[in-house]
C-alpha cells in the first residue's frame, strides 16, 4: 500500500488549511440543520402526528451536530493558540536578530 502524497506546507499555510477545514465543516453542519428544519416543516404541514414521531430522529441529528460543533470549537481554539504562539516566537527571533 502506498502512502498518500501530502504537499509540503509551511506553518502559515497549514494554519490556513486548518481554518478553511473548520469553516467548511461549519458550513456543512449549517446545511444539515437547515435540511432538518425543512423536513420538520414539511412533516408539520402534511401530518403533525408524523412530525411528533420524527422528533426523536431530529433530536439525534441535532445532538450529533452539537457534538461536532464542540469539537470544531476546540480545534479552532487550538489553531488560534498555535497561531498566537507562532507570532510570539517570530517576534522573539526578530528581537534577538536586531540585538546581535
Amino acid at each position: 500500500m502506498t502512502e498518500p502524497k501530502v504537499p509540503k506546507r509551511d506553518q502559515k499555510e497549514s494554519l490556513t488549511d486548518l481554518l478553511t477545514s473548520i469553516a467548511l465543516e461549519e458550513t456543512a453542519l449549517a446545511h444539515l440543520i437547515n435540511a432538518e428544519a425543512e423536513k420538520v416543516q414539511e412533516l408539520v404541514k402534511d401530518d403533525p402526528e408524523e412530525a411528533l414521531a420524527a422528533q426523536e430522529e431530529v433530536r439525534k441529528v441535532l445532538r450529533t451536530v452539537i457534538k461536532k460543533q464542540m469539537l470544531l470549537q476546540f480545534k479552532l481554539e487550538d489553531v488560534l493558540d498555535f497561531k498566537k504562539q507562532l507570532e510570539i516566537d517570530r517576534r522573539r527571533r526578530r528581537r534577538r536578530r536586531s540585538s546581535e
